[in-house]
């Protein structure tokens, strides 16, 4: 649910479904033009083109390679821990969220947890902030 507070700022308050959200990975800002090719010889040319592709390929494709197994891991995930949250109480974690601020608490329960929602949603547009969140 997205909310704008009385100063403005805008919020996302929900639940959390699964125990980590998947990060983007950055790769960095080298590329080919950051190698340095030497020799006068076509085959030293070669060689540092080859090594420049190698280097510039491999970390690329070792970061999608990581991104893609955290999703299938979360994918993996995801039923498990819904059927844990629903059939067994395992506590929701609700998540209040601004730019780089966050604030969470765990409660057991659906009902409960929209509750919560509901009530840290009133507080933003009262107060502009979450007063019944932590800060995460």
């Amino acid at each position: 649910m997205r909310i704008e507070g009385p100063d403005g700022r805008r919020w996302w308050v929900g639940r959390r479904w699964l125990p980590w959200r998947p990060r983007g990975r950055d790769m960095g800002k080298g590329g080919l033009t950051d190698f340095p090719i030497s020799g006068d010889e076509p085959i030293g040319l070669l060689i540092a083109i080859v090594v420049a592709a190698v280097l510039v390929l491999f970390p690329v494709v070792l970061v999608a390679a990581i991104f893609v197994a955290e999703w299938l891991l979360l994918l993996l995930l995801l039923p498990i821990i819904t059927l844990l949250r629903v059939g067994f109480g395992m506590p929701w974690t609700v998540v209040a969220r601004s730019g780089g601020v966050r604030y969470a608490e765990q409660v057991a329960g659906w009902r409960r947890s929209r509750e919560l929602i509901q009530s840290t949603s009133t507080e933003i547009k009262e107060y502009g902030e979450p007063r019944s969140l932590f800060v995460a």
